[in-house]
């Protein structure tokens, strides 16, 4: 009877539609979620069932969550909601829809097989014109991200996604990608014993026995305001810091600790203490004014990222080492996580806050390197070691504020987009705006254990894209 009645409000749609559906639009899929938070449609009888998915941030390509992978690559997607189909459509429904099964092994419940992405077009222009619902075929990013999050996108038949093939990825921020505008031939996903990032091109009108696909809607649930105001707006919430106390927190059994920065105004870039090896790109030196703030005593460790993310990290010194390989990408999912375990507001630092601390802030001595003058017997500085290895956390002397490894150790993250530096006074710095096409190189910071000893001073700067991680590469929080 439910679906009947669905059957019938869906005609009544069409019928006040005028029969078509635009396939740009959204669609409000409220009224059709039933207890188990699927949306539950029907045509002719049968049932069409749609798991809907947020807005959301996540890593696509070859992570190393896909197992062991060669040449492991990523780009970044912030995508808006829409919602999949749980199954690939029914030789039924497409029966139902389109008067014939084209299908290689005829069987109820199965699959439809052999059509092309031609066909599996004109079946989603034809169903959206029937039931009045803007349906059409998913885009790639849209079917990696339902294939990470549910197991059961890992259909045995390989399926048709709305994207031209690109042979490679921009090293940047896609919003809402759509795939190419043109190309050779088109995306097919999944498949039997396929991981998620596996892909393939074929041309749309090939046909086979293994290959179907799924109907989309585009929801308009939005993509996460905290994302975009890191990545895309430039403008990372932060917390107003008027007690200049250290703060400890603990999750999951693990604990670290914040120290203040209190604020001031210092000459930032290679002042006459950098000497001889300061790089063109640390001047002019410039005047930067900073409010107060607060920074993680250590680098983040391997068993805080376990605390917060579930899982570690794919090369493990141990519990206390800092923790490596990881993106610019991969530390704002960390952090994102982390605010929503603590109800605080965690966030990278930005070059200005990560210098002025290295320096040791309104307590500094002036000194070339993070809390000693020279490298030498390794006080300070974890530098070009044997092994290229890092050190556990703390395993040396802290700087003037308590701070510990801001010279070598593992490269720090910072939140800036990488620019060359200019002569004007700056209050509370962020970087260069996003640039959507472009490539996004952001900051790191301190050197590390695979560093010459001169390339772990303070004022040294290193750019590189967000999405590149190496076992050298951390990072340390801010508040």
């Amino acid at each position: 009877m439910k679906k009947l009645l669905l059957w019938i409000l869906a005609l009544v749609f069409v019928a006040s539609c005028g029969g078509k559906a635009d396939e740009g639009a959204t669609a409000n899929l409220s009224p059709y979620i039933e207890e188990d938070g699927l949306c539950h449609l029907a045509f002719k009888g049968l049932d069409i069932t749609l798991r809907l998915y947020p807005g959301d941030f996540f890593l696509m390509g070859k992570t190393f969550d896909q197992g062991i992978v060669r040449n492991p690559s990523i780009h970044a997607v912030l995508q808006e909601g829409f919602a999949l189909g749980t199954e690939p459509v029914s030789q039924e429904l497409w029966q139902a829809v389109m008067g014939n099964n084209p299908s290689a092994r005829k069987k109820d419940g199965a699959p439809v097989t052999r059509v092309s992405w031609e066909d599996a077009v004109r079946f989603t222009k034809k169903l959206s014109g029937k039931m009045g619902l803007p349906f059409r075929l998913v885009t790639e990013s849209e079917w990696e991200y339902a294939a990470r999050t549910d197991s059961s996108v890992k259909a045995d038949v390989r399926e048709w996604c709305a994207d031209y093939f690109a042979e490679k990825f921009r090293d940047s921020l896609y919003v809402n990608p759509k795939g190419p505008s043109n190309g050779a031939g088109r995306v097919v996903r999944g498949g039997h014993f396929a991981k998620p990032s596996d892909r393939e091109m074929l041309s749309q009108y090939a046909k086979a026995a293994d290959i179907g696909f799924r109907i989309a809607v585009s929801t308009g649930d939005p993509i996460p305001q905290y994302y975009l105001d890191i990545m895309v707006n430039n403008r990372p919430s932060r917390e107003t810091i008027t007690r200049l106390e250290p703060e400890t927190f603990t999750v999951n059994g693990v604990s670290f600790r914040m120290l203040p920065v209190q604020g001031g105004t210092f000459q930032m870039g290679a002042t006459p203490e950098q000497g001889k090896p300061a790089q063109a790109d640390e001047y002019p030196v410039h005047q930067v004014s900073l409010d107060n703030y607060m920074m993680g005593e250590f680098e983040v460790t391997n068993e805080l990222w376990e605390a917060v993310m579930g899982a570690r990290l794919p090369q493990f010194f141990g519990d206390k080492y800092p923790a490596g390989n990881v993106s610019w990408y991969h530390i704002q999912q960390f952090i994102h996580r982390l605010n929503s375990l603590t109800g605080r507001t965690f966030r990278l630092p930005t070059e200005a806050e990560w210098e002025f601390a290295a320096r040791g802030g309104v307590k500094s001595h002036n000194t070339a390197y993070s809390g000693e003058a020279y490298p030498w017997f390794e006080r300070v500085s974890v530098f070009s070691t044997d092994n290229l290895q890092p050190r556990p956390v703390g395993s040396l002397k802290p700087n003037e504020l308590g701070l510990y490894d801001m010279s070598g150790n593992v490269w720090e993250w910072c939140q800036d987009l990488y620019e060359e530096y200019t002569e004007e006074p700056q209050v509370n710095p962020t970087g260069p705006a996003f640039k959507e096409n472009g490539r996004d190189f952001r900051v790191l910071r301190g050197g590390s254990a695979a560093s010459r000893f001169d390339d772990t001073r303070i004022t040294n700067r290193y750019e590189n894209l967000a999405n590149h991680f190496k076992s050298t590469m951390g990072f340390r929080l801010a508040l």
